[in-house]
């Protein structure tokens, strides 16, 4: 009787586990659309909250900046949408790697740009929230400007 019931506690328990981490990914996964949806209304001081003071935007035109350069980019208030897309979510001890793809659609003098990119993009749980510290462009597509 002792066995059962202590195989069916270690049952509950991974049960459990994987509850949380199913939990956290689609949290994560919200999380990271939202944060797109708040760069297409240039709320910088809702990103501020969500970005690290320590994040790194690497382009994929090679281009590297910081919080505040990306900031910058944001409040230009170019971006039309920035919609995910099969994104996954690889969960470690107060990290997370998120892997996706990024359809972009962004206004330019004269033309509307879309290009859609794939990523990887880097979260920390620091006091007691998710922050994203990195993103990197790993390719990028561009479609005929309209």
């Amino acid at each position: 009787m002792k066995k059962i019931v202590l195989l069916l506690g270690i049952a509950l328990w991974q049960l459990s586990l994987s509850a949380t981490v199913f939990s956290d990914s689609s949290l994560l996964i919200a999380l990271n659309q939202q944060i797109d949806n708040h760069v297409v209304a240039q709320d910088t001081i809702a990103l501020d909250e969500l970005y690290a003071a320590d994040f790194v935007f690497s382009h994929g035109s090679g281009k590297i900046e910081g919080k505040k350069g990306w900031f910058t980019s944001v409040a230009k208030g170019s971006f039309i949408s920035r919609q995910h897309d099969s994104v996954t979510a690889e969960l470690h001890p107060n990290l997370a790697i998120l892997r996706g793809k990024l359809s972009v659609h962004k206004k330019a003098k004269e033309k509307t740009d879309r290009y859609y990119l794939y990523y990887i993009r880097v979260y920390a749980y620091r006091d007691k929230r998710w922050q994203m510290i990195s993103h990197i462009t790993t390719s990028e597509y561009h479609q005929p400007a309209l």
